[in-house]
């Protein structure tokens, strides 16, 4: 059933009161309203929005920073172990060329919130 053509709360009234009609028993209640509501404007919706450029760049822009965001998480990894060598190669035993454990989780913490405020 299409409410496409209905245009106001009066018309949805309507429609209800007929499928009541039509299936005895059934009550109506104010969370079908809403849903037959929702369902109009979703299909006012797909009739009236079409394909644009506008929309072509937006979705081109946001795909491009969701995939650098993807990049970054999995390359800082990469970096901290980079960053032990290039700063750390004069530490003595087992933490040469390491980053230390609490400034590695510092970087990655980082990494993340970065991420998600890229986000918003």
């Amino acid at each position: 059933m299409s409410f496409h053509n209905s245009s106001s709360a009066a018309d949805i009234t309507e429609v209800e009161k007929r499928r009541m009609n039509d299936m005895p028993g059934l009550d109506i209640d104010e969370r079908d309203r809403d849903l037959l509501q929702r369902q109009r404007e979703l299909e006012d919706l797909d009739g009236n929005t079409k394909v644009n450029w506008e929309m072509i760049k937006k979705l081109t822009v946001c795909g491009v920073a969701f995939l650098n965001d993807a990049y970054d998480m999995f390359a800082i990894n990469i970096v901290a172990m980079i960053l032990g060598f290039v700063y750390y190669h004069d530490a003595e035993g087992a933490a040469q060329n390491t980053v230390p454990k609490k400034w590695d989780t510092l970087i990655k913490i980082a990494v993340q919130i970065g991420c998600l405020l890229g986000q918003l």
